[in-house]
């Protein structure tokens, strides 16, 4: 009986030590893991956020990119993480993606991570070369429809996102078209351009050059609303084509263990950075639309995103080993 009242003391100090380190957040730098190369649209936005979040929290963000395994290998050095808040996930959908796409993950990513806030989305466009005889998205439908299999559509690789949009579409208008996938989106779209394949889902900075030298189409694009990049190029829900929720996202994570009092630092911390008038500049440069949601709605968005992108997965049958 007595040794149980001591382990008890033991467990309130330590809720206790930990509580007030918690309160005192942040006492030290917070590696921020990038789970790709530097220089890619994830490590770009995160760069631009790391000055105003290091002011914010008045102490120094450092980015450390860990690429690999889609994005996995850096993902799951947050999830072995101490719960503290001291190492933070910023990344893109394939935290999304992956759950579905991956069935031997080292980290369950519903029960592993909670989320800080979504940073950015970014819409795709249906990009085709100017040999395919439509003009209009109507009429690449019914283009389709009347030779099924014929066209075929590039992607950055099985599971991408280019990939994933590119099957919501031919679910979405029931068509059919030949998946052709390459090492990333530069080869894919430098295939558009040679015409070794017909369409492609691709950003609206990347294309918005060949858009206008008519070395491209662009004949919808994903999203609610029209893009001021591309003000020209429809939605896809304004045709009558709904399912092709594909936009690109980019949000900010942390372990599921992290305490409600961190997590309310760093939502304050990301979402007052996005506000930064030099993020919201070169960000709107980049084709990117700025969010800063609250970590719930966050938390609500990682677990509908995950199911609409697994039911799309599942239907076509990507896998990846």
């Amino acid at each position: 009986m007595q040794f149980s009242k001591i382990i008890s003391c033991i467990l309130l100090q330590l809720l206790a030590i930990g509580s007030a380190h918690s309160q005192n957040y942040p006492e030290r730098p917070l590696r921020l893991i990038v789970p790709y190369t530097a220089g890619g649209t994830t490590d770009i936005l995160v760069r631009l956020l790391q000055k105003p979040a290091s002011e914010l929290l008045n102490q120094q963000v450092v980015i450390e990119n860990r690429a690999g395994g889609g994005s996995v290998i850096g993902t799951n050095a947050v999830a072995q993480a101490a719960p503290d808040g001291y190492t933070v996930l910023g990344t893109d959908l394939a935290i999304l993606v992956n759950h579905s796409l991956m069935p031997k993950l080292p980290y369950d990513t519903l029960k592993d991570f909670r989320g800080v806030t979504m940073l950015a989305r970014a819409p795709l466009m249906l990009l085709i070369h100017p040999s395919v005889p439509a003009n209009t998205i109507e009429e690449f439908v019914i283009l389709l429809k009347q030779n099924p299999g014929k066209y075929n559509f590039g992607s950055g690789g099985h599971g991408t996102s280019t990939h994933i949009a590119g099957e919501m579409f031919l679910r979405a208008a029931n068509v059919k078209a030949e998946h052709i996938p390459f090492q990333g989106v530069t080869p894919a779209m430098n295939a558009l351009l040679g015409g070794q394949v017909q369409f492609y889902f691709g950003g609206t900075t990347t294309a918005l050059q060949h858009l206008q030298t008519g070395g491209l189409k662009a004949l919808a694009i994903t999203g609610d609303a029209v893009n001021t990049l591309v003000p020209t190029v429809p939605t896809f829900i304004s045709r009558g084509i709904k399912g092709v929720e594909a936009d690109s996202y980019w949000g900010i994570y942390v372990s599921a263990k992290t305490p409600d009092s961190v997590v309310s630092v760093l939502n304050k911390t990301f979402v007052t950075a996005l506000r930064d008038p030099a993020v919201v500049k070169r960000a709107g440069e980049l084709g990117l639309n700025l969010i800063g949601n609250s970590a719930r709605e966050h938390d609500a968005q990682i677990s509908s995103m995950i199911n609409t992108w697994g039911v799309v997965i599942k239907s076509a049958g990507i896998k990846v080993d």
